[in-house]
């Protein structure tokens, strides 16, 4: 045999920046689709895989071959199908993704997999339930439906909708009871690395044992372990942020979306994409169910459902037997606060006869800090940011003013930067000046403050946590982070100050945020209380507001229709499809130019829609101008293959980034 014919001419996606296949040769006993190979690429060497057979050979001798010695299985079909749609639908390179399911690996570390593949920290071999609770009626059926699922070998999309405290999570274990005794592996996303915590301990409870976690804070060297035991078809439960969608499973047998409706699941910065859809396309080119579970779906979750799209399975009592909580509504012009306080007068002593029975109370109010914004009086300067038009939130804990969009910060002043006057005035509330507020009313009380400042120190937020549960803490004071899951068995009372703050503005999601977040804030309070309710009181200037009348009435669907019916009279999202373009530049000039060069050259669609050039609401951001487009076209039409071939015909100038959002989920 000819040199010539001991290889094979190969396409391979390298992993990195790159959305084609380069041409390598490799020997034909070590030729398989998919296998992960190095490959030299300029100086260097990257890791990739192997798309496909080319069909002949072209001067042989110019063709780099590539390393084969890695020995592991082939990335199955199903991830190789994975990786092309996660790129043609987020507009993202096909080697960043590559790159994503790699996760922890480099051309040295990823030799060394072989010798972890027994890696078993957690013991899931030895995994068996002790603790199987009895479950309702409600939860029985949703749990016979899914498990179902199984034998029939379907990808079905199963939306768990259930109140606050209905068991949701009780009932998902059942399937992942069925997974673990039929040698399954199991993914489980959850919306914050907080929430595993608790998570973990409900699980250990049920099955013995931990299961793997992956997220921010996990050691690399544990995540190269995980990561070998998916691609071995090692026992393996994991519970983890949006990235652990990108493990390699071999033996996947169910994916777990845990408040899926949260936004946390979206990514923002850099690779955008919902972890939710593409959990969902996973899951239907794997052949397995997937569970949606939440007490406040995503209109588009419910809208699929009621399409029959997805199995929508009712849980419509709490699991322990308690009532709902009764929902108040404060008028804020009938009680008014002395100056300097946002805690109002029936709050106040809803508050001190909670302190002196002993039970658990919790303030929600949706803002970091102290307070939002610091002006002079005397000259009218506010403090800003010097990258964002945004203002310098005071955070008086750690004596600094702090921008949360970009992180600048400035240690605390007492005079005014712009006349050296110290007539300086805080204006609105964060948590950290609610909190004060508290401990002037009670001052021999345990406050806990719960905040993404909390997260600096996931050790000591999961000690908080724990101590809430224990009830050693008295007053819970907090913002959204507190919406998401979270069962405080002492907790019978929930405060929510300026209770309609993020229902104005120009987010298409507005209303749908703010009523998922105050159903979901309220859904915390009386969730083990047999003999009684509790209570949620709700303080707004504005008690006509319909998104506050549905929540005290406890009528949902009454809110969710009206949200659709606004949907599909204005075409928008589920009913049409979006891409938000976001264009940005150091120098505003150039950005103005750049963007209308856009304009021009996009092309002409009966069905598609450009809107803008317009600023975008943060148009000073980082550093950088920023200018926003909005394309809207039908559902029926692949719009990215538009956009993206738009963006690569005008050939925008290096200086300007370009940012596709599909599907946007905020719209700063």
């Amino acid at each position: 045999m000819s040199d010539s014919k001991k290889f094979k001419l190969i396409s391979v996606l390298l992993s990195g920046p790159f959305d084609r296949a380069f041409s390598y040769k490799i020997k034909i006993s070590s030729y398989q689709v998919g296998k992960i190979i190095i490959a030299p690429f300029r100086s260097q060497k990257l890791l990739g895989i192997i798309l496909a057979e080319e069909p002949e050979i072209i001067d042989d001798q110019k063709i780099k071959q590539v390393d084969c010695s890695i020995v592991l299985p082939p990335l199955t079909k199903t991830y190789l199908e994975f990786i092309n749609f996660f790129s043609k639908w987020n507009c993202i390179s096909k080697g960043l993704v590559l790159k994503n399911i790699l996760g922890p690996h480099d051309k040295n570390s990823i030799k060394k997999v072989e010798n972890l593949k027994t890696y078993d920290s957690n013991q899931m071999s030895k995994i068996k339930v002790i603790s199987k609770i009895l479950l309702n009626h409600d939860q029985r059926f949703a749990s016979e439906k899914i498990n179902k699922n199984f034998y029939q070998k379907k990808a079905n999309i199963f939306l768990l909708h259930g109140v606050a405290g209905s068991g949701k999570t009780e009932t998902y274990f059942e399937s992942i009871d069925f997974c673990i005794k039929n040698k399954k592996q199991v993914l489980i996303l959850l919306p914050e690395i907080g929430l595993t915590s608790e998570w973990e301990s409900r699980f250990k409870d049920r099955f013995e044992t931990s299961p793997d976690k992956w997220h921010s804070g996990i050691k690399k060297s544990v995540k190269k372990s995980i990561w070998a035991r998916s691609v071995f078809k090692k026992d393996l439960i994991v519970v983890g942020a949006r990235s652990a969608l990108f493990l390699p499973f071999s033996n996947l047998g169910l994916i777990v979306v845990d408040e899926e409706h949260d936004s946390s699941f979206k990514q923002e910065e850099g690779q955008r994409y919902h972890a939710r859809d593409m959990s969902i396309y996973l899951g239907s080119k794997s052949n397995i169910p997937v569970i949606l579970a939440s007490a406040t779906p995503s209109i588009e979750s419910l809208y699929n459902s009621s399409n029959n799209k997805y199995i929508h399975l009712n849980l419509s009592s709490r699991a322990t037997g308690a009532q709902m909580p009764e929902v108040q509504i404060i008028d804020m012009k009938d009680n008014p606060t002395l100056s300097g306080n946002w805690i109002s007068e029936p709050m106040v002593n809803e508050l001190k006869m909670r302190y002196k029975n002993k039970e658990q109370s919790m303030i929600f109010l949706n803002r970091r800090g102290y307070s939002n914004l610091t002006i002079c009086r005397s000259c009218g300067h506010k403090m800003n940011c010097k990258n964002c038009n945004s203002w310098l939130v005071e955070h008086r804990s750690k004596k600094v003013y702090l921008c949360h969009h970009c992180g600048y910060k400035k240690p605390s002043f007492s005079k005014c930067q712009n006349c050296d006057s110290s007539n300086l005035v805080s204006c609105g509330p964060g948590i950290e000046k609610i909190s004060d507020e508290i401990k002037k009313l009670f001052p021999n009380s345990h406050i806990e403050n719960l905040s993404s400042d909390t997260f600096s120190n996931i050790d000591n937020f999961n000690l908080i946590v724990k101590n809430i549960i224990k009830g050693k803490v008295d007053f819970i004071i907090g913002t959204q982070i507190l919406a998401k899951g979270y069962d405080f068995p002492k907790l019978n009372y929930v405060g929510i100050v300026d209770g309609d703050i993020g229902v104005y503005g120009g987010d298409l999601r507005a209303s749908e945020k703010c009523f998922q977040l105050l159903k979901q804030v309220s859904g915390r309070a009386g969730r083990h209380l047999k003999d009684r309710k509790g209570l949620v009181q709700i303080q707004t200037y504005n008690p006509q507001n319909p998104i506050l009348k549905t929540i005290r009435d406890k009528d949902e669907n009454k809110f969710y229709q009206e949200e659709i019916s606004y949907r599909k009279n204005a075409l928008m999202p589920p009913f049409s499809r979006l891409i938000s373009i976001i264009i940005s530049s150091k120098s505003e000039s150039l950005l103005h130019d750049v963007c209308y060069n856009l304009l021009e050259n996009f092309p002409k669609y009966d069905e598609v829609k450009i809107l803008g050039p317009a600023p975008a609401p943060l148009n000073f951001l980082r550093g950088r101008y920023r200018n926003r487009f909005l394309i809207k076209s039908q559902k029926n039409i692949f719009i990215q293959d538009i956009v993206k071939s738009w963006i690569q015909n005008s050939k925008v100038s290096k200086q300007v980034r370009v940012s596709i959002d599909v599907d946007p989920y905020t719209f700063s």
